[in-house]
C-alpha cells in the first residue's frame, strides 16, 4: 500500500476522480483540469517506480492500455505525423488511468459511491439545463439542446447513469420507502430526457439494456411465474414493435398506380402542374413530384412569408424542396391552394426546416421511423448522404470497407486517417469526398487505421481483462460494457476527448474498484427468495 503524504494524496486522488467524473457530461474544462490534479498527484510521489511496477502486475489494467500501444505502434504506418500526435494526446486516458488507478490505493465501495452520485448528479443537472434550454429557446435542430457536450455522448451517459440508478435501487435496495420514490422519479426523468433529445442511439442502448436484463431475469430466476410474465412481455414487445414497423412501411411506401390520363393538368388558377414523380419518390404514401406549381408556390409563399422561396431554410436545406415535402406529407397539391391551407404554425415550422409534419411532434415514434424511410429513398434515387445522418453511416463504412479491403494486414496507421477516408469517398464519388470524417463505426476504425492484427489487438486488450478480472460478475461493468460496445457500432466513441474519458474511466472503476460488490447473480437470486 502507498502511504498518504503530508499533503493527504489519497483525499487528492479522490477528488480528482469526483471532480472527473463530474466533468465527463459537463465540460471539457473540468475534464481537462481533474486529470491534471491526478496525473499531477500520481508524479509527484518519491516511490514512481513501485507505482509503475504495480501497473505491471495489475494485468487487466495492463492489457487495457495496449490500446493505446496499438495506436503508438501506428506511427510506423502513417505519414501524417501532425494528425498521429493529436489522436495520441487525445487518447492519453486509455494510458493515463490505468497507470494511476492500478498504483493507487484501492477506493472503498463508498468512494464509488461518492464518486457515482456525483456523476449521476451532474448527468440530472445537465438534462435540465438541455431541458431549460429546449422550453426557453428556438431550436432548430433537437441535437442543439445538448450545450455540453454532443448529444449521442451524452445519452450514453444518460443510459449509464439510469443504470446505476436502477442497481442501487432494485439490485442493492439501498434505499427507504421515500428515497426510493425519488430515485424511481429521476429514472423516469432520464428515460424521458433521452426521447426530448431524441437520440436514436440512447433510445436503442436503453432498449437492448432493458431486453437483457429481461433475459437474464427469463434465464437465472427460480420463479416459474416471473420467467413466464418475462417472457410475455418480451414477445409482445418485440411483435408490437415489428408490426408498428411493418404497418409505418406500409403507409410510407404504398401509394396508389397512376394514370396519367386521368390527372389535372392545371390548377384552379390555371396554371400549369408539372410532375416529377421518379425523380423525388415517394413520402408519407405520396409521390413528392406529383401536382407541382412552381409560379404558383412561389407567389403565394412570399405572401405568407420574409424568406425567399428561392434561398435557403434555417437548416440550409432549399426552402423550395422543404415546402413541397411538407405540402406532400399533408396529401396537399403543391399550388397556391395548398400553401393556403397552411397556417401560420406550419408556415413557421417550414422556414425552421421541418420538411414534413410529423416531425413537428418531438415525441412522435412513426416520425422518426418516417425520417429513416426518406433518407433510404432519397439516397437510392439521388445518391446523396449529406444531412442523412443513417444513410450518411451507411456510405462511411462503405468506405471504410474499401480502406480495410486495400490496408487488410497492417492499415493506413494513426495518423492517416481522415486522409485515407477522402481519397476513398472520392473513389465513390461520394457527396462526402469534402468533409473531413471518419467512419463513424469505432472498430471500423480500428480496423482501417491497423489492419488485420490491429483489430485483434483492440478486441483483445477490451475484452480479455473482463475474463481476468472475473468483471462479467458485476452488473455496473456489464451495463457499462454494452453501453460502450453498441455505441461503438454506429459511433467513434474513442475518437474525442468525452468520449475516450468516459470510455476508459468508467471501464477502470467497474472492473478494477468494484469487485467484491457486485456479485449480480447471487443478489438477484437471494432478492426472488
Amino acid at each position: 500500500m502507498i502511504k498518504a503524504t503530508f499533503l493527504n494524496r489519497e483525499r487528492i486522488y479522490l477528488f480528482g476522480l469526483i471532480l472527473l467524473a463530474v466533468g465527463i457530461p459537463l465540460s471539457h474544462i473540468i475534464m481537462s483540469i481533474a486529470q491534471i490534479i491526478l496525473l499531477s498527484n500520481w508524479l509527484i510521489d518519491k516511490n514512481l517506480v513501485s507505482k509503475i511496477k504495480l501497473f505491471y502486475k495489475n494485468k487487466p489494467a495492463l492489457i487495457f492500455s495496449f490500446i493505446y500501444f496499438l495506436h503508438l505502434a501506428g506511427l510506423f504506418f502513417t505519414s501524417d505525423f501532425d494528425y498521429a500526435i493529436k489522436d495520441l494526446r487525445t487518447k492519453i486516458p486509455i494510458l493515463f488511468l490505468p497507470l494511476v488507478f492500478s498504483s493507487s490505493k484501492q477506493l472503498s465501495y463508498n468512494d464509488i459511491k461518492i464518486i457515482l452520485r456525483m456523476y449521476i448528479a451532474s448527468v440530472i443537472f445537465g438534462s435540465l439545463a438541455c431541458s431549460f434550454v429546449y422550453l426557453t429557446q428556438k431550436i432548430d435542430d433537437i441535437r442543439n439542446i445538448s450545450i455540453f457536450i454532443s448529444h449521442i455522448r451524452f445519452s450514453l451517459n444518460i443510459c449509464l447513469s439510469i443504470c446505476i440508478l436502477f442497481y442501487y435501487l432494485v439490485i442493492k435496495k439501498e434505499f427507504n420507502k421515500k428515497q426510493s420514490i425519488i430515485v424511481s422519479i429521476l429514472i423516469g426523468w432520464l428515460i424521458l430526457f433521452i426521447f426530448i433529445l431524441q437520440s436514436l442511439t440512447g433510445i436503442i442502448i436503453l432498449f437492448l439494456l432493458a431486453l437483457t436484463y429481461a433475459l437474464f431475469l427469463v434465464f437465472t430466476s427460480h420463479k416459474i411465474k416471473t420467467k413466464f410474465v418475462v417472457s410475455i412481455s418480451i414477445v409482445s414487445i418485440l411483435l408490437l414493435i415489428f408490426s408498428l414497423l411493418h404497418q409505418y412501411y406500409q403507409e410510407y411506401f404504398s401509394v396508389k398506380e397512376i394514370n396519367y390520363s386521368q390527372l389535372d393538368s392545371k390548377t384552379i388558377q390555371g396554371n400549369d402542374y408539372e410532375f416529377f414523380i421518379e425523380q423525388f419518390g415517394i413520402e408519407n404514401g405520396n409521390y413528392i413530384g406529383l401536382y407541382i406549381c412552381k409560379k404558383e408556390l412561389a407567389d403565394e409563399w412570399q405572401k405568407r412569408s420574409k424568406i425567399h422561396i428561392d434561398s435557403s431554410d434555417h437548416k440550409k436545406q432549399q426552402l423550395i424542396v422543404t415546402l413541397i415535402r411538407f405540402l406532400n406529407s399533408k396529401g396537399l397539391r403543391k399550388d397556391a391552394e395548398g400553401v393556403k391551407s397552411l397556417n401560420d404554425k406550419e408556415i413557421a415550422a417550414i422556414e425552421s426546416g421541418y420538411a414534413n409534419y410529423l416531425y413537428l411532434n418531438d415525441f412522435s415514434i412513426k416520425a422518426a421511423v418516417y425520417r429513416i424511410f426518406f433518407e433510404y429513398n432519397n439516397y437510392i434515387i439521388s445518391g446523396a448522404t449529406k444531412g442523412y445522418s443513417i444513410i450518411q453511416r451507411y456510405e462511411l463504412w462503405k468506405a471504410a470497407l474499401g480502406i480495410i479491403k486495400e490496408n487488410f494486414w497492417f492499415g493506413v496507421g494513426t495518423g492517416d486517417m481522415v486522409t485515407a477516408y477522402k481519397e476513398q469517398l472520392i473513389k465513390m464519388n461520394s457527396d462526402l469526398k469534402e468533409l473531413n470524417i471518419r467512419a463513424h463505426n469505432q472498430y471500423l476504425s480500428i480496423f482501417s487505421a491497423f489492419g488485420i492484427i490491429g483489430f485483434l489487438v483492440f478486441l483483445f486488450s477490451y475484452i480479455y481483462p473482463i475474463f481476468i478480472s472475473k468483471a462479467f460478475k458485476s452488473f455496473l461493468f456489464v451495463s457499462f460494457f454494452i453501453i460502450s460496445s453498441l455505441s461503438m457500432i454506429n459511433e467513434d466513441t474513442i475518437e474525442t476527448q468525452t468520449g475516450v474519458t468516459f470510455f476508459a474511466f468508467f471501464y477502470l472503476i467497474f472492473m478494477l474498484f468494484n469487485k467484491n460488490s457486485d456479485q449480480t447473480s447471487a443478489q438477484l437470486s437471494a432478492n426472488e427468495k
